[in-house]
């Protein structure tokens, strides 16, 4: 892969992708203000650059919110939360320009199978196995044949993925060397601060080091 050097042409890039309003993590930036504020997308692409080279960030943008939204009224079972995260909208704008030079590299070299929908920018690895779903069940329906089929659900396998793993496929995949040893740095330092009926749980054990998976929202 090419080194990477970040221009305000990918920060532009990247806060037009994002979407206005998304609840932030602790920086409490919304993307419209990025968006709005095109003097600013000079200095983020500098120093973007800075901490792409010194392959580190401050722990304030490795660190997300984890609200727990409760599905129904019996608040005393923690499995009867839904745990959404949000993370720093800056450290998202970051991993969206890596993530696109990176997509950018796989598919030049054809890395990925076309049939690769999870994680791949611009699918809808939901929806379109639906579509072809319902295609082949009418088309079997209105000629009379017989037909067998079968799912297969890996489950959870974007929370649970070993960091391991995942700094293995980038040298597999020949990722830029600043850049893996920059997202290996930030994987170091990923952690969540709880939050409960928009209250922090401040104590220590409330702050959780994130040691498999990826932060739901990095992109």
């Amino acid at each position: 892969m090419d080194p990477v050097i970040i221009t305000p042409d990918d920060v532009v890039e990247a806060v037009r992708r994002a979407p206005n309003w998304k609840c932030p993590g602790l920086d409490g930036l919304h993307h419209y203000w990025l968006k709005g504020f095109v003097v600013c997308h000079a200095v983020l692409a500098r120093q973007f650059q800075e901490a792409l080279n010194q392959k580190s960030l401050p722990s304030l943008f490795t660190t997300g919110i984890t609200h727990l939204v409760p599905k129904d009224q019996d608040t005393t079972d923690p499995s009867k939360y839904r745990p959404i995260t949000c993370l720093p909208t800056i450290y998202k704008t970051l991993t969206s320009i890596l993530s696109a030079r990176i997509s950018r590299h796989l598919n030049s070299n054809q890395v990925m199978s076309r049939a690769q929908n999870g994680c791949r920018g611009g699918g809808r690895g939901t929806k379109e196995p639906l579509l072809i779903d319902a295609v082949i069940g009418k088309v079997v329906k209105r000629n009379r044949r017989n037909l067998s089929a079968a799912w297969i659900d890996y489950k959870k396998a974007f929370d649970s993925v070993s960091h391991a793993w995942l700094k293995r496929v980038l040298e597999l995949y020949k990722i830029d060397c600043t850049v893996r040893d920059f997202l290996r740095q930030c994987m170091g330092q990923w952690s969540t601060i709880l939050c409960h009926l928009g209250e922090w749980m401040t104590a220590a054990e409330n702050h959780i080091k994130i040691r498999r998976g990826i932060f739901q929202g990095d992109c």
